[in-house]
């Protein structure tokens, strides 16, 4: 009897504590299944064959891709410099197979046909991190557990965990929870910007706020004429895969008044629209992923599962949102019929013909739930300092591998230019506008109307100092590493640079280069036995090399 009863007791208590097995070890440990992540993991496992390397996927769906793929964000942000692609490398061959307007489900097709490709290679879906073990400045091991999302849309501890070990980490993350978990000194938000620029609320915290999420979702029934062309306000625009892309509304979004209204009457329940991104689900489908609605306050830091734990941010701004609860609540604040009707309102007339979205209709699911990402599009979270003796307001120009400076002012060459002294360490080239969505919704109205960009207007130095970079910046090795910790690199959101020079660098393309770069880093420091901070001029020109056997770009 007694042994029945010891039996059962142990049962129950299996289910309620997660079990954890021996410890696996690795060589090699990122996190993050993003195109950083994934771009880390091929270039590492290529070029290291031998070695024992493994990809830690949080999101909870079984593809690769992250906000690029499951996320529906399939409108490439590419900008040409000079008629050429400067975010070459694995992006590049991504975008030579999908094109720049892309079906979701091929461009996760293809990174899952890369990754595939090699045995050493391990991928671990829908788990996420929640312990981070640290000893002698280094990382040790990761307890990983598998998560899943509810019905209600939550996301939730699955139970039973493995202890993984590696000899270098990498954070390709869009939340920096391993970098956060191990210590990393970061910066959340905006935390760096002039304090003129900054809320009272953000003055008198030690957080501030990140740039706006956003929640993809599909639709049918968008016009668009039988060539390419700009007409009106709008861009309808077809990629040599034939997909086709549109982007425009700015007029329609600032004046129209059913428009206008929607964003005043809304903005108290902190979502608003913006000017409009569309991409086809693939050439010749009815779906398309449109990028529109801005939901405000998320933390891109607070998930619900840890809630009540040392893992949950122990400093938030009032009123904060959770990355699951945003989720849920833009999801369902998607069937609004203020919404739709809104979304309609953006459109152009040539002749007879109606181009946009005039006929557009929310895609439902089974349940009847409009299809949407599988994540959260997060544009900002934090950004990792040069070290803990930086304070945290200090000048975005001081205290970052990457500056505001450096991005806005990059040179045309290896000696011209702001960024002139990242080039002896550089690993690729990051370029993009400097594209922020708003922080807060009178962000909009900053200039006393609708206005789009905001960017000039939260930022009045913006203009003053160059306005838009008119050059690639160089992205030193240094904005990978941190000196508190000796064997993790950071390709993903928290990399080194200022929150404004984030807002250029922080397109998937950009983060596919740092994510290049990591892995022929992490392959350098495993061969070699090396500090991934103490690298000199022979191992980086070491990752140079290698980057440039690729097929990266690093000459301006």
């Amino acid at each position: 009897m007694y042994r029945i009863i010891t039996v059962i007791l142990l049962g129950i208590i299996s289910c309620i504590v997660p079990s954890t097995r021996q410890m696996v070890p690795y060589d090699i440990v990122i996190y993050g299944g993003g195109f950083a992540g994934c771009a880390a993991a091929s270039t590492a496992a290529s070029y290291a064959p031998y070695k024992d390397i493994l990809l830690v996927i949080p999101e909870p769906v079984q593809k690769p891709g992250g906000l690029g793929t499951v996320g529906g964000q399939n409108f490439a942000d590419i900008r040409y410099w000079e008629n050429k692609l400067v975010t070459t490398g694995s992006f590049g061959r991504w975008y030579n197979e999908a094109g720049q307007f892309y079906s979701t489900e091929l461009m996760a097709e293809i990174i899952n046909r890369d990754l595939a490709r090699f045995p050493n290679l391990k991928i671990i879906y829908s788990s996420d991190i929640q312990q981070v073990r640290v000893k002698d400045d280094r990382i040790h091991s990761i307890y990983i557990c598998p998560v899943i999302r509810e019905r209600n849309g939550l996301i939730k501890w699955q139970g039973g965990k493995n202890l993984v070990s590696g000899e270098v980490f990498i954070d390709a993350s869009i939340d920096g929870r391993l970098a956060r978990l191990a210590g990393v000194p970061l910066n959340v938000g905006r935390q760096d910007w002039p304090l003129q620029y900054l809320s009272e609320e953000e003055k008198n915290a030690d957080v501030a706020y990140q740039q706006a999420a956003t929640l993809m979702f599909k639709v049918t029934g968008i016009e668009v004429p039988d060539l390419p062309k700009h007409t009106g306000e709008w861009a309808f625009t077809q990629d040599f895969k034939g997909n086709w892309g549109v982007a425009g509304g700015k007029h329609t979004w600032a004046s129209d008044p059913l428009v206008v209204e929607f964003n005043r009457k809304y903005a108290q329940e902190g979502f608003s629209i913006k000017p409009i991104n569309a991409a086809q689900n693939g050439a010749g489908s009815d779906e398309w992923w449109v990028n529109t609605l801005l939901i405000y306050n998320v933390d891109a830091r607070a998930h619900m599962r840890d809630k009540g734990t040392a893992r949950y941010p122990q400093k938030t701004l009032p009123h904060h949102l959770t990355v699951d609860k945003a989720w849920v609540a833009a999801r369902e604040f998607l069937q609004n019929p203020d919404f739709i009707n809104t979304l309609r309102q953006f459109k152009v007339k040539e002749g007879n013909k109606t181009y946009g979205f005039e006929e557009a209709e929310l895609v439902l699911d089974t349940m009847g739930n409009p299809v949407v990402g599988e994540v959260l599009y997060i544009r900002e979270s934090v950004h990792t300092r040069l070290s803990e003796q930086h304070p945290v307001q200090d000048s975005e120009n001081h205290s970052f591998a990457v500056t505001t400076t450096e991005t806005q002012q990059a040179g045309s060459s290896n000696n011209k230019g702001s960024d002139i002294e990242n080039y002896p360490s550089r690993i690729g080239l990051g370029y993009y506008m400097m594209d922020i969505n708003a922080y807060q919704p009178d962000d909009l109205t900053r200039s006393g109307g609708y206005e789009w960009p905001v960017t000039s207007w939260l930022r009045p130095d913006f203009l003053e100092d160059g306005g838009e970079p008119y050059n690639p910046v160089y992205l030193p090795y240094q904005m990978l590493v941190t000196e508190e910790v000796d064997n993790l690199l950071l390709p993903g959101y928290a990399v080194g640079c200022s929150s404004f020079a984030w807002a250029e660098l922080r397109v998937l393309p950009n983060l596919a280069v740092l994510g290049d770069a990591s892995g022929f880093a992490a392959v350098r420091a495993v061969s070699y036995n090396e500090n991934l901070n103490s690298f000199d001029t022979h191992q980086i020109v070491w990752v140079q090399d290698r980057l440039k056997e690729m097929g990266a770009l690093l000459e301006k």
